[in-house]
């Protein structure tokens, strides 16, 4: 499947007005699955299995596939450049953000907590893995050799508060 969309934005999504001056940017996410929204922007798209594709990386000089794509069963996108691009420079390459990678939470999703209320462990485990994926995806860019941006450093505090504080929620002593 050969993409002839290029790299424009996809429809769907809006941008804020807090955006470009190091504000966090107020946008709405596509209804677009984030699997689609990616391949849709990549070039020499090849299906390679079920939830499974091989990609130009726009991040580099890409002449022949060299990026992996990968979509989990609850919707997440990994991508992993063979050549060493990190995944931070693949969604900056084709104009998303690292979170494009995971799909919207439903409308229905649960708020925050109101005080006294606890954590159902299950859903406490899925923000874990929510959670402990974006620090994966920090810690193989510092182990390519790339240093994080104060913005990737803040939202890496924020996964490890929201780690410790789900343990918490579970009963362990962090």
């Amino acid at each position: 499947m050969l993409n002839t969309h290029g790299n424009a934005p996809a429809a769907g999504t809006a941008r804020g007005a807090g955006e470009g001056r190091g504000e966090a940017p107020d946008r709405e996410y596509s209804t677009e699955p984030p699997a689609e929204r990616l391949l849709a922007r990549l070039e020499k798209v090849k299906r390679t299995g079920a939830g499974r594709w091989l990609a130009c990386c726009p991040a580099h000089g890409d002449r022949s596939p060299s990026l992996s794509i990968r979509e989990t069963d609850d919707g997440t996108v990994l991508v992993h450049c063979f050549a060493g691009c990190g995944a931070a420079e693949v969604m900056q390459a084709v104009g998303l953000e690292l979170r494009d990678l995971f799909p919207p939470k439903a409308p229905d999703a649960r708020s925050p907590l109101r005080p006294g209320q606890r954590w159902v462990p299950r859903d406490a485990l899925e923000a874990v893995a929510h959670e402990a994926l974006l620090v994966v995806v920090v810690a193989d860019d510092v182990h390519q050799g790339r240093t994080p941006t104060e913005q990737d450093m803040h939202r890496l505090a924020q996964a490890a508060g929201r780690i410790r504080a789900a343990a918490r929620e579970v009963g362990a002593n962090v």
